[in-house]
Parts: C-alpha cells; structure tokens; sequence
C-alpha cells in the first residue's frame, strides 16, 4: 500500500510541474504574440503566414537574444544582436510547390535572373501600397512589374500600343511572372490570337511570318507605327519580300525595268488586305 502510494505521489508531481516546464520553452519560440511585441507595424501578415517560424531564419535566436538584450542591466554587458534572416524563393516554394502557377518557377526569367518571391510579394502588405494617378486604371499589377520594367512602361506610351494603362490589359494577361516563356506563351501566336480571334488560322495559304509568331511584325507592348508594326509600311513588308518588275504598276524585263512608281509605295495591304492568312488567294489579297 506504501509502495502504491509513493507511485501515485511520483506521479501526480509529475503532472502538476508539467506546465511549469513548458512554460518557459513556449515563452522562448518568437512566434504571433512576441513578434508583434516589437514588430507590430511589420507582421499584419496573411493568415497563413501568421508563423514568423516557418519563414523567417534564425528567428528563435533572434527572440531569445533580444528577450536577454531588453532584461540586460547596466552591469550586464548585452549580448550581439542576431538579425532573422528573410525566406528566400527556395524557402517559399517549401509550401508553394504544389500551386499549379508556380510548377515551373524553378525554369522561369525571374528566377534565372536571380529575383526572389519577396522582391515582387510582401508577405506582410502589397509591395505597391499606393497607386499615383497615372497608375490608376492599370492598377497594383502593372504598378509592379513597371518598378523594374520601366523600359516596357514607356512603350505604353507610344501613338499604337496594348491598353494596359487604360486598363483594358494587364501584364499577367499576357505573360506569366512564374513561368518560362515557353511554357508561359508556348507559341506567340496562340497568345495573341486568343484575345484576336479575327486573324487566328489555319488558313489554306498561311503567311509564313505570322506562323512564326505575330512579333515578327508587331510590337506586342507599342510602338510609333499604326497597329503595333516595327516598321511603318512598306518598308515592314520589303524587309521580306522585293519588288517584282513585271507587277506594281512595273513593266519590261530584268535588263530594261522601268523606275518603281509611287503605287508601289503605297500601303501593301491596300491590295494584300488578308495579311495574316487567306483560304481563297495564295497572294493574300483578298
């Protein structure tokens, strides 16, 4: 009867000093309420980033240094801060891996260039906070790619270009940020034609640039030249294609040509008008 009582006695010790066990060990993990304590301005984070833990490094150090830091007297000397390192992409994609948009982020531009997910994602607030009244129609997508592609920015400017500070596109519309451009686009062509349903093929007599991809002559951001073109007509045209002598307003053989006429200078869809592809002319002129 002693020995039993003497168990029980071991036990219910055991239990009653439990929590004063845990207490100090769930006191040192700098998660959700120590945290704000300090960084209160910084973590209104999402709700599942509410684990400073899981995504900031050396984070449990950093509590336990700056907790011994603050209870430091003027006898004490305080010890060195330990800073809490910020997640890297490889840190994100740990619980990201499986979103579909961002399967192929491992082959995509930016992360070939070396850009991390915190340089275009806050993980506590929008990288863009603010939208000047030039940015308002574009809103906070264009707003943040335009902080690094500012040269693409200013073709939004030119006399032709896609509506995106209109706010009739968006830059995601068109181009995936986690992607490779093959995997994002796949063929140019298929890209543009999904919006430009009026050029898409296949057609019986195919122009051969346009199945290459519709950049060959178009400028997909803008450009100074009508409809996206490069390079105003004809000159976009003879880039490719020279001038026969026996048609264009021309007469006589290749050792008597007459000098070219102003018409062949005209606008070549003026007679070629189905430019992208026809199903009834091989010449693309109707």
């Amino acid at each position: 009867m002693k020995r039993f009582i003497g168990i029980a006695a071991v036990l219910l010790g055991t239990l009653l000093s439990a929590p004063a066990i845990a207490a100090p060990a769930a006191k040192s993990a700098p998660v959700g309420a120590q945290c704000v304590s300090c960084h209160e301005a910084e973590t209104k984070a999402h709700a599942y980033h509410g684990d400073c833990v899981s995504c900031h490094t050396s984070a449990v150090e950093h509590g336990k240094v700056e907790e011994a830091r603050e209870n430091a007297t003027a006898k004490t000397a305080k010890p060195k801060s330990v800073l809490a390192g910020l997640p890297d992409s490889k840190q994100c994609l740990t619980c990201h891996e499986t979103d579909k948009k961002r399967t192929h982020f491992a082959f995509a531009e930016h992360n070939k260039a070396g850009v991390q997910c915190n340089d275009c994602h806050g993980n506590h607030t929008d990288k863009v906070k603010k939208l000047n009244a030039s940015q308002l129609k574009g809103g906070k997508t264009t707003a943040l790619c335009a902080t690094c592609h500012q040269d693409v920015l200013a073709k939004f400017n030119m006399p032709s270009h896609h509506p995106v500070k209109e706010g009739g596109a968006t830059c995601t519309g068109c181009h995936d940020p986690h992607a490779s451009k093959q995997a994002t686009l796949g063929a140019v062509t298929e890209q543009c034609t999904s919006c430009h349903q009026a050029v898409r093929g296949p057609h019986v007599f195919e122009h051969a640039p346009v199945v290459e991809g519709c950049t060959t002559c178009h400028d997909p951001h803008g450009a100074p030249n009508r409809k996206l073109q490069t390079i105003a007509q004809p000159m976009q045209c003879l880039q490719c294609h020279s001038i026969a002598g026996n048609r264009h307003g021309q007469s006589g053989t290749s050792s008597n040509v007459a000098p070219i006429s102003g018409s062949v200078l005209r606008d070549c869809v003026s007679c070629h008008s189905a430019i992208h592809g026809s199903s009834t002319d091989q010449h693309l002129r109707f």
